[in-house]
């Protein structure tokens, strides 16, 4: 029996990559509420990128150093990526019909503002952590997104009354 061909290093990437893309999208077309959905697609992708293991952040560093120069990683990357914003972004307009959103929110660009801060936690994965865990910003966000509603405001405690009044 010959061996299998070698899988190269874009390929390593899509398939790296792959099971987050599908995942999301099924959480996307699921029946939960579309908060849980936002947590639950959130916690995925936080959980691949934010709590990745040195190898799989290192991988996806490389790819995208290699994408300025190479069309296959720039096209695997740039297909994951929006896959995985246009999931999200799906969750999002659903809430946003739904009322459990911000009212007027511009889904795509949260969508974009959750990948990057994802990716920013793939970095920080690749450097052993930050000052800010995954889970801090995934609670952040989801607190954006849902204008207050996840445990008060950001950052701890609720607030009193802006006036002393």
């Amino acid at each position: 029996m010959a061996p299998a061909p070698a899988v190269s290093a874009a390929g390593l990437v899509e398939q790296r990559g792959l099971p987050i893309v599908a995942e999301l999208a099924r959480v996307a077309r699921g029946l939960a509420a579309p908060r849980a959905k936002l947590e639950g697609a959130m916690e995925i992708l936080f959980g691949a990128y934010g709590e990745s293991d040195p190898d799989f952040s290192g991988l996806f560093l490389q790819g995208w150093m290699r994408a300025r120069h190479d069309k296959q990683f720039r096209l695997t990357l740039a297909w994951q990526r929006e896959q995985i914003r246009l999931s999200l972004e799906d969750i999002l307009v659903e809430g946003v019909r739904a009322g459990a959103f911000r009212a007027g929110m511009d889904a795509g660009a949260v969508a974009a503002v959750i990948v990057g801060a994802a990716e920013g936690c793939l970095l920080q994965a690749a450097t052993d952590g930050g000052a800010v865990t995954a889970e801090q910003i995934v609670r952040t966000l989801l607190t954006l997104a849902v204008g207050g509603a996840v445990g008060g405001p950001v950052g701890g405690a609720p607030r009193g009354p802006i006036s002393g009044a």
